[in-house]
């Protein structure tokens, strides 16, 4: 999801106004905080939310009192920030065994996934794979393609304009026009300028979903409230024509919510199935499509600690089940793929006091049994 990274953006974006009117310490130690906070969750999208912040005390560059004011509030915005770049670096040496290797870097290095940004040659892996493995790096690698060119980089761009689509509820496009005549404002050029920046960023990432930029959700909020507004003061021949507009919309936008929210809260599973195709990209989640619950309830009623051994069919893709708490070894269910038995056997003793389960989750239903077992069609197999 991309909650967190929203809350950040949020944090940084509420304070850079009150930062202009006031340059209050508070307010610096917010912003700090929602950087520290976009840092830690995503990374790579914390630089164009750095590149906004600049952006936006862009005016104050050009005057020497602007620059005062920027001193008062750099220290304790960095000094806000100080914490998060402090467990990140303690995260780096935990994970990695180095203070600025990320676990991701580590990851692609091993493993080849993440792959690398479109411009950069696509990811080798410097170990064996086991075959799901496997499948997610040919499945990254083939996504990433050839290095990328200028052509290849604009097509992809605007092969993501319907993933915008998540930020607004379809009444609000009506508006979104009308909020173009504040780019002649640099306050309000400077929304259009961060949106774009996230934009073209994240476009040298080959995969792109919705919570990757997501830091800037209260900005496409602001940018449907401005268009509102700008309709609200629209007359025509002395006739607040614009305020009844924007007052349909508003109403449309009531309606879309309480049609898909009242189509989950009281539609079965026949009426979800049937709607789901013509749903938009805020869609919610519904069901259990893949088992999961009815295996982690088996899982909690079982007495004491437990050890799964997970074994992909063949025919896997790209559902994860091996998913483990940051403390393994204090955890009441560790995950882990089903290895030679050799592996398996280094596993069970050094876990000796938990209950091994065999899970084939890719049978229908996913089937949870004590081990040994020999249920599976399909053996693992490693690949190199």
């Amino acid at each position: 999801g991309g909650a967190v990274s929203a809350i950040a953006g949020c944090l940084v974006f509420g304070a850079l106004p009150r930062l202009r009117e006031r340059a209050g310490i508070s307010d610096a130690v917010l912003l700090g905080l929602g950087i520290g906070l976009q840092m830690l969750t995503r990374p790579y999208e914390s630089l164009f939310l750095d590149l906004s912040v600049v952006l936006f005390f862009v005016p104050e560059l050009r005057q020497r009192k602007g620059w005062r004011k920027l001193g008062r509030i750099a220290l304790p915005a960095l000094l806000a920030v100080v914490p998060a770049v402090a467990l990140l670096l303690f995260q780096n040496k935990a994970v990695t065994g180095s203070w600025t290797t990320l676990p991701y870097a580590l990851s692609r290095y091993q493993y080849g996934v993440p792959n690398t940004l479109t411009f950069q040659a696509s990811a080798v892996p410097h170990r064996t794979l086991t075959a799901a493995q496997q499948v997610f790096y040919e499945g990254q690698s083939a996504v990433h393609g050839e290095t990328d060119t200028v052509a290849s980089y604009f097509e992809r761009l605007g092969s993501r304009a319907g993933f915008y689509r998540f930020f607004f509820l379809m009444p609000l496009f009506l508006a979104v026009p009308f909020f173009l005549p504040y780019l002649r404002e640099f306050r309000f050029a400077w929304i259009a300028l961060t949106l774009v920046a996230f934009a073209l960023g994240s476009n040298f990432y080959a995969y792109f979903f919705p919570h990757y930029i997501a830091a800037v959700t209260c900005l496409f909020v602001l940018v449907s409230v401005l268009g509102l507004r700008r309709l609200n003061d629209l007359t025509v021949r002395g006739q607040p024509a614009g305020q009844i507009a924007a007052r349909w919309i508003l109403f449309l936008c009531g309606v879309h919510f309480l049609f898909w929210y009242g189509i989950h809260a009281l539609g079965d599973r026949q009426v979800l199935e049937g709607t789901d195709q013509f749903e938009t990209g805020d869609a919610i989640n519904y069901g259990d499509p893949q088992g999961r619950i009815a295996i982690n309830k088996r899982l909690a009623e079982a007495p004491g600690r437990q050890l799964v051994l997970v074994r992909y069919f063949s025919s896997h893709r790209f559902d994860e089940w091996v998913h483990n708490a940051a403390d393994i070894d204090s955890a009441r269910v560790v995950w882990a793929l089903e290895l030679s038995p050799d592996e398996n056997a280094k596993l069970k003793s050094y876990y000796p006091d938990r209950t091994v389960w065999l899970l084939e989750p890719d049978a229908l239903p996913p089937r949870l049994v004590p081990y040994p077992a020999r249920t599976g069609t399909s053996p693992f197999l490693t690949v190199q």
